[in-house]
């Protein structure tokens, strides 16, 4: 129960020394919204800024508050729905801040009321204008600090652009040295590698044929094992000097006819397409600006990578060309074992293999040549994932002017 502060009872006027000690404005409303006590500050400022009949011990709040003569009627419209909610008990706390003008000019306040254990509620209204000022100032300096730096970083790219420049090339030089230092030592490695390589083959032959007859079933087994290691180094070095060679020289651009190209891929691999008994089919290719022999690599690895990997049918592939505007997209389509989501991104890294060697031989260096000559001439290369299962490999090449 709230007792109102006309009660000349000890509690009564030592709860109104209490409220008259506090600077901040205080009025206390029963449950039905009626000013039942408030302090000196409340009156002083509210009441009395008011009108003398407006916001005083026994009249209602929001009577008063939508009086024209009210200090709130302009700026705080909206306050009387925030603490009707409280009085109803709908929440515990409704706060508004607001700006209006007195005698010493635009304060800002902060109004609170805050429900009563009993009923009722506490209205608050507290000058803030100190505190809006300090995050003010506090927002102007960060904004200050933010600008000095930018203008210290402006200053230093200004002062210094020779310097970057300098950096700059000191930077590209060193890259384009260690560019040309990693080529030579890929086709040096795989040159040196060559030699012995063609030793360890010929030392082979020349076991194989002066004691195959006293080789038992394990030795042989052996033997073939070394043969099939000696294959597989040499297949890695081709690759890896087919890989290295296409950074040693530009790439000789001039009008490619595709179907050219495709026709001595498919000649290259005719082996493995009569071994497998592929079914090869393909559109009109055109004329398009490139190297004809590093397109013949991008050809060459994409149908015998659809020819390795065809499961358990024989190996459909059919190769499409389509215009879109400035640039030629090719489409290499397979029906085979298809390639995992997972995988559609780093199979274009180099030595990087998604199955087994045992069951699908290689060394995973193809499609990185793939990517390296279609980014040479300008385009892109990736791999999608139809739904009735295989690969899609596309790649754009410019179109001819």
């Amino acid at each position: 129960m709230i007792v109102s502060i006309c009660d000349d009872t000890p509690e009564t006027i030592a709860c109104q020394g209490v409220l008259d000690a506090i600077n901040a404005q205080i009025a206390v409303l029963d449950r039905h919204g009626v000013i039942v006590a408030a302090n000196r500050a409340w009156l002083r400022s509210v009441a009395a800024k008011s009108d003398d009949h407006l916001f005083r011990i026994g009249t209602n709040y929001r009577d008063a508050w939508n009086d024209d003569r009210s200090i709130f009627a302009r700026v705080a419209r909206e306050a009387p729905e925030g603490i009707a909610a409280v009085l109803r008990g709908e929440c515990a706390c409704f706060t508004y801040e607001y700006r209006r003008e007195t005698d010493d000019g635009e304060r800002w306040f902060r109004l609170e009321a805050t429900a009563l254990k009993q009923g009722g509620a506490v209205l608050t209204n507290t000058d803030i204008t100190a505190h809006q000022v300090q995050a003010l100032l506090t927002r102007l300096r960060e904004q200050n600090q933010r600008l000095q730096s930018r203008m210290r970083r402006r200053q230093r790219l200004t002062r210094a652009p020779r310097q970057s420049l300098r950096l700059l090339i000191e930077q590209t030089t060193r890259l384009a040295r260690a560019n040309a230092e990693l080529q030579q030592f890929t086709s040096v490695v795989s040159h040196e590698l060559r030699e012995p390589l063609r030793m360890v083959t010929g030392f082979l032959d020349l076991l194989q044929r002066r004691y195959g007859d006293q080789l038992d079933e394990h030795a042989r087994e052996y033997v073939s094992f070394a043969y099939d290691g000696a294959a597989r180094m040499q297949s890695l070095i081709e690759k890896l000097l087919a890989y290295a060679r296409l950074d040693q020289h530009r790439p000789d651009i001039r009008p490619v006819d595709c179907n050219d190209v495709l026709a001595r891929a498919i000649g290259m691999l005719q082996i493995a397409i009569d071994e497998h008994q592929a079914e090869i089919t393909f559109d009109p290719l055109p004329t398009v600006a490139g190297d004809d022999v590093e397109l013949g690599l991008v050809f060459r690895n994409l149908l015998s990578n659809a020819i390795k990997f065809h499961g358990d049918e024989r190996p459909r592939i059919h190769i499409g060309a389509q215009r879109q505007k400035n640039e030629w997209l090719f489409t290499v389509r397979d029906h085979g074992i298809g390639i995992a989501a997972e995988d559609t991104r780093r199979i274009f890294d180099m030595f990087v293999r998604t199955h087994s060697r045992s069951r699908f031989p290689g060394n995973g260096i193809g499609l990185a040549i793939c990517r390296k000559v279609i980014t040479r001439h300008g385009g892109r290369i990736w791999v999608e994932r139809p739904a009735d299962g295989g690969s899609l490999f596309c790649f754009t090449l410019p179109a001819l002017s």
